[in-house]
């Protein structure tokens, strides 16, 4: 693709950020200590990580990519069965010991999916995506409608009133403007939210259903070139996805906190309250201008405007619309692919990297980026197995079945396995997708320092891949932070939310976790993700040609792996979650401040601050502690395998189990899901909610289990300075 003289110039200063920032790093490695290791057996580590890196390829990768990539495998189908027979053989020929376990999940796809325009014009509306010369694996005969899975099944046939996201906020203003969205038909575009909640929304508002689709202003034209030349939709590429309710548990449907086994108690699907009670349908914009332009009623605000050139009106009386969707939803079969290298010291702990395997369509890019990459990071530590190496702790690999239908396969396999990851997990590593473009990485803040000091050891186009990511984090900072020196600046690591595979792992288990990825949109979607045309021409051409992007995300994720699984103390570093959790609860005092200024209610977080405090000295003592028993080579010593099982498990302890999972499935007292604003993470998800609800009553529970949390974690830490001194 060309480059504008702006992008140019904007390219010019990343390059000289990149350069100073490596100056910088330099500098800094000069007076760093590794974390986990003692200088001599760093020496060797680093001769390791060189080995892995330089043996990654993006030709295998490719190779890996087109094998996969072939034809559709959505989860349950005869392609997901083979798609995962694929990954078992790819990895045993790797040299890894595989294993393929089945769960029978509650799955939805459609028998039907038809949407008409009734008035002032019949007219059908195209469900499917038309195939394109271009890329012929478009006419694959096994590619169907869009559709939203788990949708209810019905028949109705209403006015039609645009909701622009169908968020609360949305139906706030249409009520204010006297738009009764009750026994209507809603059309709202995707974006700001999952669509799980834009139906939800629609439901409890009283619509009779919801049509989906994605506007030119988040996902088109007006935000950059579209394919074939670009990230962005066209007119004719729809978006289907899951709208389980999945806030109140991931996984599958009807299986709470357990793994869904062949004999496992089930829910009754009628009354499980994940599942939607309403139809829904996706269209390309192209379809939905159609009902669009013919809308009647006023004129929307500014903030309800799309990019398509029509008025954008509330609609809700002239144009109505035939909606009929019927689902199929029932029990099948789904397989996660799990390999390891095993331990040599220390079989019993691990570190697990995963991915998934199913995919709406081809999966050229979601899951079929990360899927080859992973594959070739799993591939280059078989080979070192071959050569005579064994880690001193198992490192696994999770390939995993129906992450699209509200991450399945994973829950099931956390659920089914929680006692022995919760007792040997030091750390969960997620990658689901990438795009050539800057590094994005999220998890916990005890790993933040730890995935920093691998960054900086991995090279990159210029400097290192740190260089590259702290120079683009700076880039997006305020004006007014960069009008400030560079010099104190550091990345950080995303609160995590959801959708991905890490969400049971830190939310449910409470391991430490880590995603790691490459974003080239700056967000979580790109014009064909979820399409037909998310395919391997898409990836081949547009989103990392050559696969050049791809071996660098594989030399970061095999370093970051081989690092956690050898290092002899655990490089957790809890003196940044002090600080984080500083941050939010700095952020919280302001949450029941109103637009007026007025305190909704009073938070009382003066306890949970001192609980902080204590945190934070105890965590600056015991890396202390560590940094120095490295260096004199004091450490390691008899009580370093329960030092770092303490360290591993402190993340645990900002667990609240006081409930079982069908009412508290989401278990982390500091992270969670803010489900309004699409997939991002929430500091403090359940006092978040209790202000945003105004109940003061819940909001003082709430701070007292997070306060109590935290004095768990600062007892866990004086656990484990008595075992570093």
């Amino acid at each position: 693709m060309r480059r504008s003289a702006k992008g140019a110039l904007l390219g010019f200063v990343a390059c000289a950020a990149v350069v100073a920032v490596a100056a910088q790093t330099r500098r800094a490695q000069q007076i760093r200590r590794p974390l986990g290791y003692t200088p001599s057996a760093f020496a060797a580590e680093t001769a390791l990580e060189r080995r892995f890196r330089d043996g990654v390829s993006s030709a295998r990768l490719s190779a890996y990519h087109a094998a996969l990539t072939t034809r559709p495998h959505m989860a349950g189908s005869d392609g997901a069965r083979v798609a995962a027979e694929s990954i078992k053989t790819m990895l045993t020929a790797a040299g890894l010991d595989v294993e393929v376990l089945e769960y029978r999940v509650h799955l939805s796809t459609p028998r039907e999916i038809a949407v008409a325009l009734v008035s002032p014009v019949a007219q059908p509306l195209r469900v499917t995506e038309p195939a394109s010369s271009l890329d012929p694996a478009t006419r694959h005969p096994e590619l169907g409608p869009g559709f939203v899975a788990y949708s209810a099944s019905g028949d109705v046939t209403a006015p039609v009133v645009y909701a622009n996201y169908g968020l609360p906020a949305d139906y706030a203003q249409l009520t204010a403007r006297g738009v009764d969205v009750r026994g209507k038909i809603v059309i709202a575009r995707y974006g700001r939210s999952h669509r799980a909640v834009k139906l939800y929304t629609a439901e409890q508002a009283g619509a009779l259903g919801l049509i989906i689709y994605s506007d030119p202003a988040d996902d088109g034209f007006a935000r950059g070139d579209t394919w074939p030349r670009g990230f962005w939709r066209t007119s004719e590429q729809l978006q289907r996805g899951n709208a389980k309710y999945s806030w109140f548990w991931h996984g599958d449907a009807l299986t709470p906190g357990a793994p869904a086994l062949a004999n496992a108690s089930r829910l009754d699907p009628a009354t499980a309250p994940t599942l939607p009670r309403i139809p829904a349908a996706v269209l390309s914009w192209g379809e939905a201008r159609r009902i669009l332009e013919r809308l009647d009623g006023d004129t929307v605000p500014p903030a309800f405007k799309g990019a398509l050139p029509i008025s954008y009106r509330f609609g809700g009386r002239a144009v109505r619309v035939h909606l009929r969707v019927q689902m199929d939803a029932g029990l099948r079969t789904i397989r996660d692919v799990i390999a390891r290298v095993p331990g040599a010291q220390r079989p019993d702990r691990g570190v697990l990297l995963g991915t998934h395997h199913d995919a709406w369509t081809f999966g050229g890019v979601d899951p079929g980026s990360g899927t080859a990459t992973l594959l070739e990071v799993a591939r280059g530590l078989g080979a070192l197995r071959r050569a005579g190496w064994r880690p001193q702790r198992t490192i696994s690999f999770a390939f995993w079945d129906a992450e699209e239908f509200g991450l399945i396969g994973s829950t099931e396999f956390a659920e089914h396995r929680q006692r022995e990851l919760r007792d040997g997990t030091v750390c969960y590593i997620n990658t689901d997708l990438y795009t050539a473009g800057r590094l994005d990485a999220g998890g916990v803040p005890s790993l933040r320092d730890f995935l920093v000091d691998v960054a900086r050891d991995v090279p990159d186009t210029v400097g290192s891949m740190y260089d590259l990511w702290r120079a683009d984090e700076w880039s997006r900072q305020t004006a007014e932070r960069r009008a400030r020196p560079m010099s104190d600046f550091e990345v950080e690591l995303k609160a995590l939310g959801s959708g991905a595979d890490f969400v049971p792992f830190q939310d449910f288990l409470g391991l430490p976790t880590l995603s790691i990825e490459l974003n080239a949109t700056g967000g979580y979607s790109y014009g064909a993700y979820h399409s037909n045309y998310d395919t391997r021409w898409f990836a081949e051409h547009v989103a990392d040609p050559g696969f050049v992007r791809g071996a660098q995300l594989a030399r970061l994720l095999g370093t970051v792996a081989l690092r956690l699984g050898e290092s002899q103390v655990l490089p957790f570093r809890f003196s940044h979650y002090a600080q984080r959790l500083a941050d939010y609860s700095l952020a919280a005092a302001r949450w029941p401040v109103g637009a007026d200024g007025r305190a909704t209610m009073m938070l009382d977080l003066a306890p949970l601050d001192a609980a902080i405090a204590r945190v934070a000295a105890r965590a600056a003592a015991l890396e202390q502690l560590v940094d120095d028993g490295l260096v004199t080579a004091r450490l390691p010593s008899s009580s370093t395998a329960r030092l770092n099982d303490v360290l591993a498990r402190l993340e645990q302890r900002l667990l609240d189990e006081s409930e079982p999972a069908s009412r508290r499935w989401f278990r982390h007292v500091v992270y969670g899901w803010d489900i309004y604003s699409l997939y991002d993470g929430q500091p403090f998800p359940r006092l978040a909610e209790a202000v945003r609800l105004r109940d003061a009553a819940r909001a003082r529970r709430d701070l007292e289990r997070i306060t109590t949390a935290v004095d768990r974690l600062g007892a866990g830490l004086d656990e484990a300075i008595a075992l570093a001194r």
